[in-house]
């Protein structure tokens, strides 16, 4: 298999940058910097690891559908679409602007500020920031919630299972289809709600992370709404890289998932936001708002090398 990205696969780490940027420019020089850039950015990350070996650091850097047909006009993954926005009433999950998402992490949040830097001076002034954003590990792999978050996150081999496309699209394997999500939390009501309503709305146990049974879960909880099965019964399953942020005016979840597909993903999201037939939805979205959503996908450091 084609190589993947450094930062598709690994265990978590303590600090997280996502940079997603828009295209100002799309003229014919402007383009084949861009791919210059994205060429460069798996050896700009590997001299880091070098001389910071202790941070761990990894990256991935990804493209838009619409970004794609710009750059890579001649092939293109099988399943890249826009971000499939879904909305429910009040609930919504929207699609917003997003051609470029530059994903850096590790233990050390200087170290993640220097490749974002190398980046965007590589690309100058035609990309246009439309988020950045800062993601921290809280307490013990918490959200800002209380509650552990990735608990369901495969492990061992099977990440590369769940995250990177195989032979099925033999011209892109080794990369990941990647979506993006900035929750902002509504913490003050939250914290306002009754421990026992919080974990009937997760599905878990706060203080200990126990998940309820199946007999025990709601079916408004969020575990219930997100744990889908394929027709054979087998799990969906996505990578989530997912890290809190947050400041004294705002603060949530940055959610970002890697997945082999991106059927996944869009499934969980429906269930969340729409509401069944007995007019049940993930409560946690009572408070949390998505206020962002794009999609992307991570190709190989072959394909980046090959066609920059």
């Amino acid at each position: 298999m084609p190589t993947p990205q450094s930062g598709i696969t690994p265990d978590a780490n303590s600090d997280a940058q996502f940079l997603v940027l828009t295209i100002k420019e799309n003229s014919d020089s402007s383009l084949s910097q861009i791919r210059q850039t994205l060429s460069a950015i798996p050896k700009l990350t590997q001299t880091l690891v070098d001389q910071y070996p202790d941070a761990r650091l990894s990256s991935t850097i990804s493209i838009g559908s619409n970004a794609w047909d710009q750059l890579y006009p001649d092939s293109k993954p099988l399943a890249l679409r826009p971000f499939i926005a879904v909305k429910d009433g009040d609930r919504e999950a929207p699609s917003t602007a997003g051609d470029l998402l530059l994903h850096t992490r590790s233990n050390r949040k200087d170290v993640n500020y220097i490749l974002m830097s190398q980046v965007l001076r590589q690309l100058g002034n035609i990309v246009q920031v439309q988020e950045d954003v800062s993601g921290f590990r809280y307490l013990d792999s918490r959200d800002l919630t209380g509650f552990v978050d990735g608990t369901e996150n495969p492990e061992g081999d099977n990440r590369a299972t769940v995250a990177l496309v195989g032979e099925e699209d033999s011209a892109f394997a080794g990369g990941s289809y990647i979506h993006t999500q900035r929750y902002v939390h509504h913490l003050k009501e939250w914290e306002q709600c009754p421990l026992k309503d919080q974990e009937t709305i997760i599905g878990r146990t706060k203080a200990d992370n126990i998940e309820f049974s199946s007999e025990e879960k709601a079916p408004v909880a969020h575990i219930k709404r997100v744990n889908l099965k394929d027709e054979h019964g087998k799990s969906m399953e996505i990578l989530r890289h997912s890290m809190p942020y947050g400041d004294s005016k705002e603060s949530g979840l940055f959610f970002i998932a890697y997945g082999r597909t991106p059927k996944h993903f869009n499934l969980m999201l429906k269930a969340m936001v729409k509401a069944d037939s007995e007019g049940h939805y993930d409560h946690l979205m009572n408070f949390s708002t998505p206020v962002t959503g794009c999609a992307f996908f991570a190709p190989s450091i072959e394909f980046l090398k090959e066609t920059q």
